[in-house]
């Protein structure tokens, strides 16, 4: 039962991050599976996933708030949607075959 309810929490999670990617960030990056960064200077959310740990990935995102990037403004991103766009960036994991 705890195990089920740890796992619907999870998948809660990535599932509003999927939605804050899409309304915060997908003008510019690629926030799915596959694709491009509509600016060839954002970098998709695969590569974040590969080049960032999640709890530093987690702690960048959580101060655009205030500091933005220097290529990116600030984005108006609470800690929760923060680490549910985390939550959603380590979905993008390659796929294992047979799994």
């Amino acid at each position: 039962m705890i195990t089920a309810i740890i796992l619907a929490l999870a998948v809660a999670a990535e599932d509003r991050g999927a939605q804050v990617a899409l309304r915060e960030c997908a003008a510019c990056h690629s926030v799915g599976p596959s694709g491009d960064s509509l600016n060839s200077d954002a970098p998709t959310f695969r590569s974040l996933r590969l080049s960032q740990n999640p709890l530093s990935l987690e702690k960048r995102l959580t101060r655009l708030p205030e500091t933005g990037h220097p290529a990116m403004p600030p984005r108006p991103l609470s800690a929760g949607d923060a680490a549910d766009l985390v939550a959603y960036i380590q979905t993008l994991a390659p796929r294992t075959p047979g799994r």
